[in-house]
Formats: C-alpha cells, sequence, structure tokens
C-alpha cells in the first residue's frame, strides 16, 4: 500500500509551542512528523522567515486552519503565508453554524472555495460532529460537498469527529474520492470517548489510510485536542504507533 505523509496539526502542542516553538517544531521534525499544519500561531514569526526556519526542519507545510471570513478575502495574512510556505489547503470549520444558520454558512464557504482557487490554494472544510446532523434524511456535511463546486470546495475530513456524529469513518470518507486531499487522524478512547492518541483507541488506523489512497488523500493529519499529559509525549506516541503499524 502507498504510504501518505502524516503530519501533525500544531493545536496539539499549543501550549509547549507557546514556551519554545522552534525547539517544539525541530522535536516534532525529529520524531518523524513529515509536516506540520498550522492553526493560528505562527511563533511571532512573519512569512520569510518562518518559511526558513520551516525549511531548516525539513518540515513541509501541510495546511493553515484559519477562519473563512480570511479565507473569502484575497490577499489577506493566510495568503501571504501559504505563498511563502508552499501552501497549498486553507482550512476553516464552521462551530455553531449548522443551527445558526447553515444555508448562508455554505455560501460564504462556497465564496471562500472561489477566492482560495483565485489565490492558488485549495479550500478545505473541517467537519466536527455538528456536520451530522440530518436536514430531510441529508447530513449537513452532504448538504455541504451537494452545494458546492467539488473542485472549490474540498474536505478535511476528521474520523474522531465523524464517529462522533454516527457514521463510520472509513465508509464516509470513501464516498468522497478526489475530494478529501487531508484526513484528521483524531483517536477516540474506547472506554471514556474521549480524545486519545492515534493507535489508542477505536480507529482502524490501516483501514483509514488504505481509504486515504484510495480517494487520493495528500495528508494524514495526527490531532488530538486534549493530551492527559505532557503534549510532546502525546505526539510521541502517535507517530510511534503509526511506525509500530508501518504506516509512517
Amino acid at each position: 500500500m502507498s504510504k501518505i505523509p502524516v503530519g501533525i496539526q500544531l493545536y496539539t502542542v499549543r501550549q509547549a509551542l507557546s514556551q519554545d516553538f522552534k525547539g517544539v517544531v525541530k522535536e516534532l521534525a525529529e520524531m518523524g512528523y513529515k509536516g506540520v499544519e498550522f492553526a493560528g500561531i505562527y511563533g511571532n514569526m512573519e512569512p520569510a522567515e518562518l518559511a526558513a526556519f520551516l525549511k531548516e526542519t525539513g518540515l513541509k507545510c501541510c495546511g493553515q486552519h484559519v477562519g473563512a471570513n480570511d479565507i473569502a478575502t484575497a490577499g489577506s495574512k493566510p495568503y501571504a503565508y501559504a505563498k511563502a510556505l508552499n501552501c497549498p489547503y486553507l482550512t476553516t470549520s464552521g462551530a455553531g453554524q449548522v443551527d445558526k444558520d447553515w444555508p448562508g454558512a455554505i455560501e460564504l464557504y462556497r465564496k471562500a472555495g472561489a477566492v482560495a482557487k483565485a489565490g492558488g490554494c485549495v479550500f478545505t472544510y473541517h467537519n466536527h460532529a455538528q456536520e451530522f446532523t440530518q436536514f430531510d434524511g441529508v447530513y449537513a456535511e452532504d448538504m455541504l460537498f451537494q452545494k458546492t463546486d467539488p473542485v472549490e470546495v474540498q474536505a478535511e475530513l476528521d474520523t474522531f469527529w465523524i464517529r462522533k456524529g454516527g457514521p463510520d469513518p472509513v465508509a464516509y470518507i470513501a464516498q468522497y474520492p478526489g475530494r478529501v486531499p487531508q484526513i484528521h487522524l483524531k483517536d477516540m478512547h474506547p472506554l471514556t470517548c474521549v480524545f486519545t492518541e492515534v493507535g489508542n483507541g477505536l480507529m482502524d488506523l490501516k483501514a483509514i489510510f488504505k481509504v486515504g489512497v484510495a480517494v487520493g488523500a495528500k495528508w494524514v493529519i495526527v490531532e488530538q485536542d486534549t493530551c492527559p499529559g505532557p503534549e510532546l509525549e502525546s505526539a510521541r506516541i502517535s507517530i510511534q504507533n503509526l511506525k509500530k503499524a508501518k504506516l509512517a
């Protein structure tokens, strides 16, 4: 089976980054991660400086998670970082929007997708559990994809939140070939159903990587929203488990 490179969402280690941004990023590279996805923390560096530092580490930028309004605004700061970091994906999520105004949110994401494409990037939408609310038997997530251009609005599907929302993550990802360049690999504790290190939970890792290859995913990105102990230790356990499974 072809290997998809494994990155990490830096939100996982946000507290550690606030203490030593460069040291933490270097340590993630040494652990074996191939890329990092930013979530608003850039180490107080401007785009060119951050790009030079990332090149030093050997890591690639596998995305930026930013606000939808920023993505929908041509020339906003995320585009400067995207250009400097050779970052293909600008990602957002819509916390609370399903209940508030999902049709209106879809319009915003449609606009963001078009602006991202014009700016040389791909817009991807990151789900939580809320997108598996149904409207007339259709998941909100599916409604988003039905009502938008598959080239301009793509997906960063999150395994934990898909399962929390109801569907089987592997089966759900399989429905969208060519539309899922990023998979958020997030595991669920088998007893408490809370976040745990990748490989210590319920997720079928090999099946997720297999379906990732099938749909054309470019990155599998580890994320752990909360860690029981030191964040870097959780990041290390996740990549070690993936290496043991011969997936990283």
